[in-house]
C-alpha cells in the first residue's frame, strides 16, 4: 500500500481541521476549513489576525491538530493527527493559496482574513477499514 497516497486521498475528501496552538501557558484550539497541497504537504486555512489561536500561532509556530469525520460505526472510523509549522501568507504566496481555497470554498472570497500555510512536517493517520486500529505514518524528509 502506499501510505502517502492514502493519506493524501483522505486530506483531498476532507475539508475541517482541528488546530491547537499554545505559547507558554496559554492553550487553544480551533476549528478551520481547509485546502491541501499534496506537492507541498501543506494544510491552508484562513483566520483572522485577531482571534485568539491567530495571536498564540504568531507567538509559536509550532502547532498540532486533527482531521476526523464523525461516523457511528467503529470500523468506519478514519483520522488524521498532525505536526506542523505555521505561517501568514503574504504578497505571491498568499495569491497562489488563494486561488485554491476559493476553488474548493467559493463563499471564502467574500470573507477578510489572511490566508496561513501549514507545513506538515508528522503525520499518523489511522483507518480501521483497513484493520481494527490501522495506523498509517508520513514524516517531513530533512
Amino acid at each position: 500500500m502506499n501510505e502517502i497516497k492514502h493519506i493524501s486521498d483522505f486530506l483531498k475528501q476532507n475539508h475541517l481541521l482541528t488546530l491547537c496552538a499554545n505559547s507558554d501557558t496559554d492553550l487553544w484550539c480551533a476549528s478551520c476549513y481547509y485546502s491541501f497541497d499534496p506537492k507541498k504537504m501543506s494544510l491552508f486555512i484562513m483566520t483572522s489576525e485577531s482571534s485568539h489561536h491567530s495571536q498564540l500561532m504568531i507567538l509559536n509556530k509550532n502547532i498540532v491538530g486533527t482531521i476526523a469525520p464523525q461516523p457511528t460505526n467503529i470500523f468506519n472510523i478514519k483520522g488524521v493527527q498532525f505536526k506542523g509549522k505555521i505561517k501568514k501568507l503574504t504578497n505571491k504566496d498568499a495569491e497562489i493559496a488563494n486561488v485554491d481555497y476559493y476553488n474548493k470554498f467559493p463563499d471564502a472570497k467574500f470573507i477578510s482574513a489572511p490566508i496561513w500555510e501549514i507545513e506538515l512536517i508528522m503525520i499518523k493517520m489511522t483507518d480501521n477499514s483497513l484493520g481494527f486500529g490501522k495506523k498509517l505514518f508520513w514524516h517531513q524528509q530533512a
